[in-house]
């Protein structure tokens, strides 16, 4: 169990996770109020909207996958790889 609990310390500090986690409540405030989706939906023009879902997918996933190939210098020697 302790290995367990020391193995999530050491993951809780890479960038890529902490992106996952704030997606991860993003994902929840937006479960929270199924009105708050579409709403912010509709600031974005008809025209852009493809564009835009294409965007915020390729960042969604662009932005943990750079952040895990970064050096991260908070972490022990080792774990960054």
């Amino acid at each position: 169990m302790k290995s367990i609990i020391k193995e999530l310390r050491a993951l809780s500090r890479f960038w890529s996770v902490q992106l996952a986690a704030l997606a991860g409540l993003v994902v929840a405030y937006f479960m929270s109020d199924p009105t708050l989706l579409p709403r912010l939906v509709t600031l974005v023009p008809a025209e852009y909207r493809p564009a835009a879902a294409v965007a915020i997918g390729f960042i969604t996933f662009a932005l943990p996958v750079v952040a895990r190939r970064l050096p991260q210098p908070n972490l022990p020697k080792g774990d960054d790889k």
